[in-house]
């Protein structure tokens, strides 16, 4: 499906809202593309592979739950297959704007990076007889990259006014490229923004954007060991003065930054267990960078196992934790804990993984951007 996002402006931008304490249902109508920056898509955003029970190919939805409670406030469905319904530890945060307005993923056979928008399925050709539980909240595609032959589209992010992702030319003897293009008008001629330099087996680099924009190609980044003042030493690759990747051995083993997660920013990294260790520890680790010396911080040591994801505030003064038994909250002031809170059971869904992969802690709604994707 192909269509201008100029054109898609007049259908995007509709909220979902659910009544207090329920999901939406077909007596709650979404709202007007007008009223979209007057709702609060506020809560814990999960990406659920198989929702309630579902198929993880064609049930994929984006949920808001209530931080506090894990309540469903929020229901927003995607493409089919538009995330890969097995793979675990998918950077999913990257995929959608920051005001929810936009979705980007790749697909295969033929490779197309696809830019999905939020619309009203009267608006958007929905098919006569469809649920419109189901329809009335959804992502709709409204403009896909094409690759050239020979050439595949991968790993797509979005981040301020512009669409980055991965061109592999499989029949050229050159390193993948990350290149971006203008949100709203993805089809032009990619900037080419850097090389994914080949490690092991010819793997690609893995890499990441800071908050400010920055390209950051893991294995093009020097490391850099930071001493603790009475730990292990801190193993570091840094970017325009963020951390990006982060490791540290410990008398339980190797800690690791989550590759999947939002880069912190600054000097600061959450450390998970090494996932391919015999017997991952417990908890996490929130380590903070100071010139020459860096502090670590321990989290949820009691907490019933290692976490597995994480989320932060926009603020950095709190995190949101999983474990394989329950959700947590741990309040920070200055890096410092200053207190943890067992919130709920974690939830399940039917991907290889068996539990929804968080995207973001939306805390408020931010006000959209009108040069961030289409307008009027």
């Amino acid at each position: 499906m192909r269509r201008s996002l100029a054109l898609a402006s007049a259908v995007c931008l509709v909220a979902v809202t659910a009544c207090e304490g329920s999901p939406p249902g077909p007596d709650d109508p979404p709202e007007t593309a007008e009223e979209i920056t007057e709702q609060d898509l506020a809560g814990i955003a999960l990406l659920h592979r198989g929702y309630e029970g579902g198929d993880p190919e064609t049930d994929q939805v984006l949920v808001f739950h209530d931080p506090e409670t894990g309540r469903p406030l929020h229901e927003l469905g995607l493409p089919e297959g538009a995330v890969d319904p097995m793979a675990p530890d998918l950077p999913v945060h990257a995929q959608f704007s920051e005001d929810w307005r936009f979705l980007a993923y790749a697909t295969d056979e033929p490779s197309a990076i696809t830019v999905a928008a939020l619309a009203e399925p009267e608006e958007d050709g929905a098919v006569p007889g469809e649920d419109e539980e189901e329809a009335a909240v959804a992502y709709q595609p409204v403009e896909s990259v094409s690759a050239a032959p020979g050439e595949v589209l991968s790993r797509p992010v979005i981040h301020g006014e512009r669409l980055w992702y991965v061109s592999t030319d499989e029949q050229a003897a050159r390193p993948p490229q990350v290149v971006s293009v203008p949100l709203d008008a993805p089809g032009g001629t990619p900037d080419q923004e850097g090389t994914l330099s080949l490690g092991e087996q010819q793997r690609p680099s893995d890499w990441a954007l800071t908050p400010d924009g920055a390209l950051h190609v893991r294995n093009s980044v020097p490391t850099r060991q930071v001493p603790g003042s009475d730990g292990p030493v801190l193993v570091v690759r840094e970017t325009d003065g963020s951390v990006v990747n982060a490791s540290m051995n410990t008398g339980e083993g190797l800690w690791l930054t989550f590759n999947d997660a939002p880069v912190w920013g600054g000097g600061t990294a959450v450390l998970g267990p090494d996932p391919d260790g015999a017997q991952p520890a417990a908890g996490a680790y929130l380590v903070t960078v100071d010139g020459q010396s860096h502090t670590a911080a321990r989290l949820l040591e009691d907490g019933g196992g290692p976490v597995l994801q994480y989320t932060p505030s926009s603020e950095r003064d709190a995190l949101l934790l999983q474990t394989e038994e329950a959700w947590y909250r741990v309040d920070l002031e200055e890096g410092e804990v200053t207190g943890t809170e067992e919130l709920f059971p974690r939830f399940h869904d039917a991907s290889v993984d068996g539990y929804p992969l968080v995207v973001r802690w939306s805390q408020e709604a931010p006000e959209a951007d009108p040069s961030a994707g289409p307008s009027d």
